[in-house]
């Protein structure tokens, strides 16, 4: 009988120890990931809480179109924002046709963007 019991005993305790380590490495994680979310530009977070995505509406596709034409005529630095938030910045080389234009970011980078993909340009 006294064997039963600190069995039991014994068995109440691991459980309570191992909901205590399943709180604390839970706890661990959950501060981790905030650290990180707020210190550093990783963007670990459910995409509905970042701000800058909810308040910056994507250009018409008219004003994309003159701002991206005006930007390869006269070969302006600008800043490209997509609509999944990336970000290059760079020059347009090249139009390909009236929707699709060559980004040059660096001398061996360069991006095809299509002006339904792009949220806003940028001059820098």
């Amino acid at each position: 009988m006294k064997t039963q019991t600190s069995v039991r005993g014994l068995l109440k305790m691991q459980v309570k120890q191992s909901h205590l380590n399943n709180t604390l490495a839970q706890t661990i994680i959950s501060n981790t990931a905030t650290f990180i979310d707020n210190n550093f530009d990783f963007k670990l977070g459910n995409i509905t809480n970042n701000v800058y995505s909810n308040t910056l509406k994507q250009m018409p596709h008219k004003q994309l179109n003159i701002f991206a034409k005006q930007s390869f005529q006269k070969q302006y630095f600008i800043i490209v924002t997509m609509v999944n938030d990336e970000q290059f910045e760079g020059k347009l080389i090249r139009c390909i046709n009236e929707n699709k234009y060559v980004l040059k970011i660096n001398s061996s980078f360069y991006k095809i963007v299509e002006l339904n993909q792009i949220r806003s340009i940028n001059l820098v």
